[in-house]
């Protein structure tokens, strides 16, 4: 018995964001119900507005399994998603917020574990949050771009280099376990990740927290902050942190407006 596995990229927020490919996909997906797609509770708020009548089977249990760390239970998925394509014999759809591959584990095992067995993957790309993050800062690029998660820098022992602007995402991600959607949490991350940054910056250094992805009401979110302050306020697990250059250009300390003209 043989089946088919496709991982489609929605777009980080907003159902506008898909491409052609990926409504198509999903709107054929809609009709045919030999078909089964999975994905977490953003996508399904975006997925019944580009294909209505598309079940998506919930994979929400990825983040409440407090005692199953996500490393592990990605894995899990992957090994659950191609079993169910290529044993199991059906059409299986994963669809996933985003680009499928940014910072996406479940998406990389699963891409492993086909490459490995000879399986056919067809990825359906799809816009990065870093273009709604860049949406609100001015990247010159002169210097380059620094890209990791937080937890690099602030458990991880990744160091910045202070000439170039870093971004750091997965801001409010404090643990690996199933509690890191807990929001009133995420000031444990930003509290290691100001100390970390402290020991090259200085405190009064601005930082800027972007928030890149949502439910389909989502509207671009940004604000500037002392580094010194960064642990005041909570912030979801997949806000941002534009980090500027220490003596850079003064325009890349600068928050932008939102380009959909909406509030800041």
């Amino acid at each position: 018995m043989t089946g088919a596995l496709t991982i489609v990229g929605l777009g980080p927020a907003l159902p506008h964001h898909a491409t052609l490919e990926a409504a198509a996909l999903l709107r054929d997906a809609a009709a045919r119900p030999e078909v089964r797609a999975y994905g977490l509770a953003h996508v399904r708020d975006v997925v019944a507005e580009i294909a209505p009548g598309l079940q998506v089977r919930s994979l929400d249990y990825l983040y409440t399994l407090p005692a199953v760390p996500r490393p592990l239970a990605y894995r899990d998925l992957a090994e659950l998603l191609t079993r169910r394509a290529f044993e199991d014999g059906f059409e299986v759809v994963y669809v996933v917020a985003g680009s499928p591959l940014f910072i996406n584990d479940a998406v990389l095992f699963i891409r492993r574990r086909c490459a490995e067995a000879g399986w056919p993957l067809r990825v359906v790309h799809g816009m990065s949050f870093v273009d709604l993050v860049l949406d609100r800062v001015y990247w010159t690029g002169h210097s380059g771009l620094q890209l990791y998660s937080a937890w690099n820098v602030a458990r991880d022992g990744v160091t910045l280099r202070t000439d170039a602007p870093a971004l750091l995402c997965q801001l409010g991600e404090f643990t690996a376990g199933g509690d890191a959607l807990d929001t009133d949490g995420s000031t444990t991350m930003l509290a290691e990740l100001r100390d970390a940054l402290l020991q090259a910056l200085p405190p009064a250094h601005p930082v800027l927290i972007l928030y890149s992805s949502g439910r389909p009401d989502y509207r671009s979110l940004g604000r500037v902050v002392a580094l010194s302050e960064l642990a005041e306020q909570t912030v979801p697990v997949y806000s941002n942190l534009w980090v500027p250059s220490l003596d850079g250009p003064p325009l890349e300390r600068e928050l932008a407006p939102p380009s959909d003209g909406g509030a800041p």
